[in-house]
């Protein structure tokens, strides 16, 4: 039997409105693939470590925070993919997000990922994630870009 060309879809997601159409463009594929969509939310604790001080208080709730806003926005996804008939595993990891993205990525994947995050301040950071991720994935990638105004 010949082996399938795409085994599964990895779909990181922070919930942007690029991840959004990532979603809805891997669910399509998936349903015509015929193959599973693994949603993909890094919790980026790097970025975490960086912004907040060892004494912090606040720390453990910003993380409670964004594995809730995480748990959303994988739950968004799912639902999504219920209404097409599309089987959707969650996943939930911690580090970094291009690094995650790769090592979860194996050779007969597709990963469809927006090009851009949800803030300014993402937007430098997540280019670099979607540019890490085309370079060193041992798949192809399929880079969803924003919708531009006519």
């Amino acid at each position: 039997m010949a082996k399938k060309e795409i085994g599964r879809i990895i779909l990181p997601t922070d919930g942007s409105e690029e991840a959004n159409r990532a979603a809805r463009k891997a669910i399509y594929i998936a349903k015509h693939v015929g193959v599973e969509v693994i949603a993909l939310y890094v919790v980026d604790t790097p970025f975490l470590t960086r912004y907040s001080s060892g004494e912090d208080i606040l720390t453990p709730d910003i993380l409670s925070l964004i594995k809730r806003e995480g748990r959303i926005v994988l739950n968004k996804v799912e639902k999504m993919g219920k209404r097409a008939g599309v089987k959707i595993t969650t996943k939930m990891v911690e580090g970094i997000p291009d690094e995650e993205i790769i090592k979860i990525a194996r050779k007969n994947d597709l990963i469809v990922m927006g090009s851009k995050g949800k803030t300014a301040l993402d937007r430098i950071l997540l280019g670099s994630v979607s540019e890490k991720v085309v370079h060193y994935a041992p798949c192809p990638v399929m880079i969803v870009r924003e919708k531009k105004e006519e």
